[in-house]
């Protein structure tokens, strides 16, 4: 019944998937999934219930040794060099297994010495229950196996199995064993000590609604990656798996060994331990220090020593608070090693390395929850000090501060109780948020005003471009009254009119009036040019001296001027062929006065040629750079500054940075920037979750060593 309802689940998975696919390939891919596994659910569903049985039928699979097919090791410690996709695989069938057994111990205790009794088992240690969730797990493994789908689907499959029949498992287990009391089998059977952990009933999981659905998407999207909340249960048993995996087996036999006659440390003695050195003063009294990670197990050797009377005999600890000591010691590795965060807020973060320990031990969600409040705060703490830079003065700067006191809070106050995270990062995120909203006030201002500069400059240039152009082009010599005039008043008129063409769309006629001006100024022998000079000539002057009077051009003589320009309007017109005009004197005089478009020429030839193969790598890199992106930037003298991206203008070629406080920092160019890239003087800072980039930095190296 379960895997009825788990078929229905997957067949609602996929086509939600599929609609909110973001390509065709990706959409068509889940479809193709959808109709693979209800063409073969009937024979999955048939070949299931016939290797279950085969499980209760079969003594010799029940009493013999541990059953194992290629491709999926049952035990952690039987991992082998295996494919990437396997190796996935094996993870999902072995977590899924492991939190069964862990949910359902006592159940399967009493099961396991009632069917060994069944079976007249010589040893319940080595005894095999055929609804043991290994065997269960392997047998749908291997009904699966027909499927032709990829490794993405496949984990959706596994995870649905999971979500409807292991985690329920408690039904079956308890009407299995009430079914073995009734045949008299141990009927006063007890397993002291063992808390039973239950799982959402059958009934409730085939009613799952399609909120429950959509969260469990995101983390079938990427397996280890802890982004939703169904992960909560699953990633600390998947990386316990994996810890497993690179365990190595002699030591540990010997460990195991040795233990028998060590004092086992439990998880109470060690909060109590952690507590007092988390408190003492020289732990942690000196945040300027190196950052480094501590070493729990010293640390504790050193606490135990100075107790009043210290226990004879080794200390172990169990294997679960083991398993974590070694993971966050990881996470803190990864962040002291992240070269995201600048040095002295790396020594900050560091000082929580116990505390966060005290909080896995007491509460495992942290590794799968993005919404646990100890993580919400090591991520804000990473996000808001990745704009911190060296060069800034510690006892002056606010952020610094209110980082070092947040710490300081933890290690002062942090007792257990996980609510102190939620109010300390609440704390923190309102700091933040008015820190933000300041500098959001001034790197607007600072946006604002390079754009409007940029802007400018890119107006400046085009007029002369314009008049440079114009001028040129004339067949004649320009009287020098109108030269004056262009260069010095007109070229405002374009200026101004470039700047709000988008507005009031006055480039385009400004350019013609001046165009206009100097057509009529030349020599005009035909018919239909001398008609056209009469028609437009009244009007241009009109123009011209409502354009001079917009700019305040020679504002006491604008009358004076135009009635120049109008004599030698007039002048020209009555000038035919005899006159002989000279371009080349009067063009070499202009030549020092407009802009010599060869240079611009050499410009776009040398950006050409860097772009080679090798060098647009570069260029597409600082393409996908986005709005908000934080840089660091090597100087001439060699100190490193860090500031984000804050404007990119195309039009101008020009990218705008700016500090943590939104003050104008750099401004660089498409290929100024894709230079200092190609020579290692900017680094592009990553800014994911810190706490999500470094478990998955974690599963990443542990399923390496696993594969080697």
């Amino acid at each position: 019944e379960m895997l009825q309802s788990m078929f229905d689940g997957i067949d609602d998975s996929l086509f939600e998937l599929a609609n909110n696919a973001r390509t065709n390939n990706e959409q068509n891919r889940f479809f193709e999934a959808m109709r693979e596994i209800r063409i073969k659910r009937k024979g999955i569903e048939a070949k299931f219930s016939q290797s279950v049985q085969e499980l209760f039928s079969n003594p010799s699979l029940i009493t013999g040794p541990e059953i194992t097919k290629p491709g999926f090791p049952l035990g952690a410690d039987t991992f082998s060099l295996v494919g990437h996709d396997d190796l996935e695989e094996d993870v999902a069938l072995n977590s899924m297994a492991t939190k069964a057994e862990s949910n359902f111990q006592g159940l399967l205790l009493q099961l396991q010495a009632r069917m060994a009794k069944l079976y007249d088992a010589e040893d319940v240690k080595t005894f095999r229950s055929p609804l043991d969730p290994r065997a269960i797990c392997q047998v749908f493994s291997a009904a699966t196996g027909p499927l032709d789908i990829e490794i993405k689907e496949r984990l959706i499959v596994y995870k649905q199995f999971d979500r409807y029949v292991m985690s329920n498992l408690e039904p079956v287990l308890k009407r299995t064993n009430q079914t073995l009391i009734r045949l008299g089998l141990i009927p006063n059977l007890k397993t002291p000590g063992v808390r039973q952990k239950t799982g959402p009933t059958s009934s409730h999981a085939a009613s799952t609604n399609k909120t429950q659905q959509r969260n469990l998407h995101a983390s079938q999207r990427n397996l280890g990656a802890p982004s939703s909340q169904e992960n909560e249960h699953d990633l600390f048993p998947q990386l316990q798996s994996l810890l497993a995996s690179t365990r190595n087996n002699t030591s540990n036999g010997t460990s195991q060994a040795n233990a028998q006659h060590s004092h086992v440390i439990n998880s109470g003695e060690l909060l109590e331990l952690l507590t007092q050195i988390q408190r003492r003063p020289d732990s942690f009294s000196k945040p300027d220090n190196q950052a480094s990670v501590v070493d729990i197990r010293s640390a504790l050797k050193q606490e135990l020593a100075r107790q009043p009377s210290p226990q004879v005999g080794k200390k172990e600890f169990t294997q679960v608070d083991d398993d974590l000591i070694n993971l966050v010691s990881m996470l803190f590795e990864f962040i002291l090693d992240d070269y995201n965060l600048s040095p002295s807020i790396q020594v900050l973060i560091s000082r929580l390395q116990i505390p966060i320990l005290k909080v896995v031990i007491k509460d495992k969600s942290f590794f799968g929850s993005s919404r646990h409040p100890a993580r919400q705060l090591l991520n804000s703490l990473a996000k808001a000090g990745i704009g911190w830079g060296e060069g800034h003065n510690k006892d002056r700067d606010a952020l610094y501060n209110k980082i070092y006191k947040t710490v300081d809070r933890v290690l002062g106050e942090f007792d257990g109780d996980i609510a102190l995270f939620e109010e300390l990062n609440n704390d923190f995120a309102n700091f933040v948020q008015k820190e933000e909203r300041k500098a959001k006030i001034v790197e607007q201002r600072t946006k604002e005003s390079e754009q409007g500069r940029i802007r400018s400059k890119q107006a400046q240039k085009k007029v002369e471009e314009a008049l440079s152009r114009k001028i040129l082009n004339a067949r004649h010599p320009l009287p020098e009254v109108v030269t004056e005039m262009l260069k010095n008043g007109w070229s405002r008129v374009m200026f101004l009119a470039f700047l709000k063409d988008e507005q009031e769309h006055q480039w385009s006629s400004s350019v013609k009036i001046a165009e206009d001006l100097i057509w009529c100024l030349q020599a005009l022998t035909e018919a239909e040019d001398r008609q056209r000079w009469v028609a437009i000539v009244p009007k241009l002057l009109k123009d011209l001296k409502a354009g001079l009077e917009s700019v305040s051009y020679n504002t006491g003589s604008i009358e004076e001027t135009i009635a120049e320009i109008k004599s030698e309007l007039t002048s020209k017109f009555k000038l035919i062929h005899d006159e002989q005009y000279h371009e080349t004197i009067w063009k070499n005089e202009l030549k020092s006065d407009i802009s010599d478009s060869s240079a611009e020429k050499s410009a776009v030839e040398k950006q050409r040629a860097l772009k080679d193969d090798a060098f647009q790598v570069y260029l597409d890199q600082v393409d996908k750079l986005g709005l908000g992106q934080w840089v660091e930037f090597e100087m001439l003298n060699g100190n490193r500054y860090r500031c984000k991206l804050s404007a990119r203008i195309d039009e101008a070629d020009c990218l705008i940075f700016v500090n943590r406080m939104g003050l104008k920092t750099v401004e660089k160019s498409r290929s100024e920037l894709a230079e200092d890239l190609k020579k290692g003087k900017v680094v592009f800072l990553e800014q994911a979750l810190m706490i999500d980039r470094a478990l998955n930095a974690v599963v990443s190296n542990l399923k390496q060593k696993a594969n080697s």
